[in-house]
Formats: structure tokens, sequence, C-alpha cells
């Protein structure tokens, strides 16, 4: 390829990155703290409650979130981080943190490759489409804090071993070792189903290396190590075991024999099999990809991207395996299935040799189709989240007009805010000694709020 089309490319990939940060900052900056935000918000499990003002106050937090909620440091962390921050701040992060998704699958799917704006575009779209709850996972801050942010980590740190795979040429450092120790413990201590995945696909690459011989670099023993320490770190805070009591005890799971509690488990992965359409599009997906690749690429495959293709696919229903160990299975927990998904045909696209003109005209035929079905997308979740911006913004003034008054026991008379399912969303209510009511009336300063409909 001439230095000119080389430049050209460069220029095109940098017009698709500008064009998705301002499409996903848009709604960032439309989107309001809601819920969980507001819990974050404070110096976890302190009463009276008291605002995160500091770092130091996240440390506090995250360490009686550790003792009595759950093992998600890490993300929690940059959760309340994000809340710490300015809004515009947080919600530009927030949108940088998006396309370093999307850039981490492409580098992942074009390794060793020149540059590809087109297959920027195709990951990009598609990671719009096929993401379950896209505005519950990927804009709402606690949210993408625990998905987004959780499995942009976690792809980072593989990253560097699916190089490896590919190349395999990287250099050996004690500082390296150390570094990779240490990022290994931040990315197995994410998220549960996640961590799973990441480490089947870790150990999967060790023993690659060992089988076929290929020098066994120490910085990813000491990966895998931190990794599977993190993991360890994150399933063991007692948190965990008193937030699993109370769930148990709600689905009277307590009282019931351990097989059929593990038949009820199961049913849930079940369901999110059947009734979620994305999980069965991207199979679907998938499968095409695969026989497209193999014998449309007949004479330039390559067995390598083959195999790392098929490692995160098996990745991702592995960490929907992963999720037998919990009760519930909501579907913004199948965040880290859809996205590996989404890499192993990335990988695939990205290798597809278009070396005849039919092969470049359904490309961009198909191209062109996931740019149409894409606006319709982007507009679901616009329209959705420009309504509930207004509704909050007149909420807010409400508030704030009654706080001027002296007024601390706030009544909303207004209908309920109802948004399509993948919002997730869920209204204050008309008790507002409910958890939700009574967060949000600490958010706001105000000693109790309710809303009762029109």
């Amino acid at each position: 390829m001439t230095d000119n089309k080389r430049d050209i490319r460069k220029w095109i990939l940098g017009i698709f990155f500008l064009t998705f940060f301002v499409l996903i900052f848009i709604l960032n900056r439309m989107y309001p703290v809601h819920s969980d935000d507001w819990m974050y918000s404070f110096v976890f499990y302190e009463k009276p409650v008291r605002f995160v003002s500091s770092i130091g106050d996240i440390f506090v937090s995250q360490y009686n979130h550790y003792l009595y909620w759950g093992g998600r440091n890490v993300v929690h962390f940059i959760d309340q981080l994000l809340l710490l921050f300015s809004p515009l701040v947080r919600e530009i992060i927030n949108s940088l943190a998006f396309l370093g998704f999307i850039y981490i699958i492409y580098k992942i799917a074009n390794a060793r490759k020149e540059v590809s704006p087109y297959l920027f575009l195709f990951i990009a779209i598609v990671l719009w489409i096929g993401l379950p709850t896209f505005p519950q996972t990927v804009v709402w801050i606690t949210g993408s804090a625990n998905y987004l942010w959780g499995t942009l980590i976690a792809l980072a740190f593989i990253y560097p071993y699916y190089n490896y795979y590919q190349t395999e040429s990287l250099k050996n450092s004690v500082a390296r070792n150390i570094l990779f120790f240490i990022a290994g413990i931040f990315s197995g201590w994410t998220n549960e189903n996640l961590s799973v995945a990441l480490l089947f696909i870790l150990f999967v690459f060790l023993l690659y290396f060992k089988i076929r011989h290929i020098r066994l670099p120490q910085w990813a023993v000491w990966g895998f190590i931190g990794a599977l320490s993190g993991c360890a770190i994150m399933l063991a805070a007692p948190g965990n075991f008193i937030r699993a009591e109370g769930t148990n005890a709600a689905f009277n799971l307590d009282e019931k024999p351990f097989v059929d509690v593990l038949w009820f488990k199961a049913r849930n992965i079940y369901l999110i099999y059947k009734y979620i359409p994305t999980v069965i599009g991207l199979i679907g997906a998938y499968v095409i990809s695969v026989l497209i690749y193999w014998f449309g690429n007949k004479h330039t495959r390559n067995p390598k991207v083959v195999s790392g293709s098929v490692l995160f696919f098996m990745a991702a229903h592995v960490s929907a395996i992963a999720m037998i160990a919990s009760p519930i299975f909501p579907v913004r927990a199948s965040f880290c299935m859809h996205a590996f998904m989404i890499v192993s045909i990335a990988i695939l696209y990205g290798d597809f040799v278009l070396d005849s003109r039919w092969k470049k005209m359904v490309n961009i035929a198909m191209l062109a189709i996931l740019c149409i079905w894409f606006v319709k997308v982007y507009e679901s979740i616009y329209t959705p989240t420009h309504y509930l911006n207004q509704r909050y913004k007149v909420r807010e003034e409400y508030i704030e007009e009654q706080k001027r008054k002296g007024v601390n026991d706030v009544v909303l008379t207004e209908p309920e805010i109802i948004l399509p399912g993948q919002f997730d969303f869920e209204d204050i209510t008309a008790d507002d000694t409910s958890w939700r009511n009574t967060i949000c009336a600490d958010y706001y300063k105000l000693n109790s709020i309710k809303r009762i409909s029109k």
C-alpha cells in the first residue's frame, strides 16, 4: 500500500472515530444520573449519608462495599470516580471509553494488518446493534462502569496475549512481569462471569504455547496468576455472601434441594438463549461468518485467525455458563457474552480478503445495510433518552423550586417515566420509604420524595 493510500485510510478512520464519539457523547450528555448512580454518589454503607468528595472517600466506600455488598471493587471504583467528576468531564470520559472499546476490538481483529477504517466502522455498528440493553450498559454511568469499562479492561489485557499468539514476539523483562501481574489483578477483579471468560482465554493461550512448544513468556504466566488472584479476591468478598443470602431467600432457594437449585439456575441461562434476540442473532451471524470466511477465503485463510475467533466465541458462552453460580441472570449480565461473540465475528471479517470486484461490492452493500440499520437503532435510543432528559429537567427544576420554598418533603404529581425495555429503567414511586425513593431524597438533600400519578 502506498503512503498516500495509507494516509487517506487514516483520515477516514479519524472521521469515523470522531463521528461515533459525537454520537455517543450526545447520549451521554442527555442521560441523567439516577437510581444506582445516586447510591454510588455517597460513601457506601455510611450513616448518615455522606457524598463522596475525594479519592480517599472512594477507597473507604469500596472497603465497605467489599465487606457488605460485593467484590466488584475495580468497576465500582471507576463508577464512583466518574460520579465525582463534573457532568461534562464524566460524559467525555465515558464517551471515550466506548471509543476505546471499539478500538481495542479493532486492534484484536486487525492484528498485523494495514489500517482498515471499514473494519472499525463494521465493529462500531455491530456493537450498537448487537449489545444488549445498550443504554443501560454503555450510557448509564453505573451500568457502563460495570459492563463497558469492565469488558474494556479485560480485552485490553487479553490483547498482548492475542498479539503474541499471532506474532510470537514480545520481549521479557522484570518490569513487564510486574506490570502484567498488577494489570492481571485489576482485570480479574472486574466482573464475575467476565473474569471466568478472561481466565478461560488466558489459560487456553498458555496451554497452546506449551503444546506447540512456543516459548512461554514470563509476563504471560505472571499475568495469568494476577488475573486468577484478582478473580479470587473478588469472589471472596464477604459482601457477596451477605447479598447471596438475601437473594436466595427471595427465591426460596435455601429450602430447595441442590438439584432443584441447580435446575433453577440453569433455566435462567436457557431463557437468555431463548428470549434475547441478539444472542441467537449473533450465533447465527457467527456461523455465517465462519462459512463465508472458510469458503470465500480458500487460498488466504489463516488457521490462527480461525482458532482465535473460535476461542473468543467459546469464551462468550463460558461467560454465560459461569452464571450458573448466580440465582439470577439479568440481560445486562450477558454483555460479556455479546461482546466476545462480536469480537469473534470481527476477527473473521478483518481477515477476509477482498480480492475481487464482486467481493468488494458485496462488502459495500453489507456496510450500507448496516448503516441504515444503525440509524434506526440510534433513533430508538435517542428518542427515549431525549424524553428522559426533558422529564428530569422539569423534575429537578420543581425539586429546586420546592427547596427554595422550604419544602423538604416533595410530592411529584406527574405520570411515571416509562422507557423501552433496553433501558431497564425504574422510576420512583408513591412509596417514599422504598429504596429508590429514599436514596433519591438523599441525593437531592430532601427529607423525602414520592411520585403520585396524575
